[in-house]
């Protein structure tokens, strides 16, 4: 932590990683979600990711996911919540 930038050090406690950050966590929460089949939930967290935090890395994996739950959807013969998700995706403020 000796070469670490003062900007990075008073932005985090001691102990915490960098990754740590509300989106990553929130990415994180919604990527367990779908794994467990609980797609509704995580569905709305990679919603709540796009907006809330747009310029992010995690917005764009969010907008992967949702893509690809849409994709599923439609292969499933549910296109309206495809459409649904494809709209949530194109949602930019």
């Amino acid at each position: 932590m000796l070469f670490e930038p003062e900007e990075v050090r008073s932005e985090m406690g001691l102990g915490e990683v960098a990754y740590s950050s509300t989106p990553f966590k929130l990415l994180t929460m919604a990527n367990e979600f779908e794994k467990a089949g609980v797609i509704t939930y995580a569905v709305d967290l990679y919603a709540k990711i796009l907006d809330k935090y747009p310029d992010t890395f995690e917005a764009v994996a969010s907008k992967l996911a949702l893509f690809l739950i849409a994709s599923r959807y439609e292969c499933e013969g549910k296109k309206e919540l495809a459409i649904s998700l494809i709209r949530k995706i194109n949602i930019v403020k």
